[in-house]
């Protein structure tokens, strides 16, 4: 028997800023692959002005119409590369910028020990509930759920379960 159900899907889907392309990431792979995303934090004195967020999201269409001609384009196979590239993203910020996503990085690393159970476990909750200025027996609670809050966008689809026919 054919039953008919309305199920809601969220898809990923980046749109080029420049020309409105829509890149799905599951309808165009490629497309999705080769998008090019800017994002961060103006320094002092910048053009965008001090402190501010500069975004855009593109397309490779456009980084080639834009940027193409002052680009280099060097030929190398993926699976045996012959050239390294200069630098690695995480270069593209600012020295503060990078100090603050490493303190982010250890803070993670520490709550994820406290929830897993490493050997350091005591002394990690210690210094967490002293920065925190909680008892140590509600550190494990609130590093739980700063995990769930930091890990929302990674929650799966929802099926729309209201207009489902009754299997009676």
């Amino acid at each position: 028997m054919l039953q008919y159900r309305s199920v809601t899907v969220e898809r990923l889907v980046c749109t080029c800023d420049r020309c409105g392309k829509a890149m799905d990431q599951q309808d165009d792979m490629m497309e999705w692959q080769e998008r090019f995303i800017v994002s961060f934090r103006a320094g002092f004195g910048s053009v965008f002005g001090d402190g501010n967020v500069v975004e855009g999201d593109f397309c490779q269409d456009c980084i080639q119409a834009v940027l193409g001609k002052y680009l280099r384009v060097k030929l190398d196979d993926p699976f045996e590369p012959q050239h390294k590239l200069d630098s690695e993203p995480q270069r593209l910020l600012q020295p503060n910028q990078q100090k603050k996503v490493e303190q982010a990085e250890r803070l993670q690393a520490e709550l994820l020990g406290i929830v897993t159970g490493t050997d350091e476990r005591v002394v990690t909750i210690r210094k967490l509930a002293s920065r925190l200025g909680i008892p140590a027996a509600q550190v494990a609670d609130v590093a739980i759920e700063h995990m769930l809050r930091a890990t929302e966008h990674l929650e799966k689809p929802k099926v729309d379960t209201a207009n489902q026919p009754s299997s009676e």
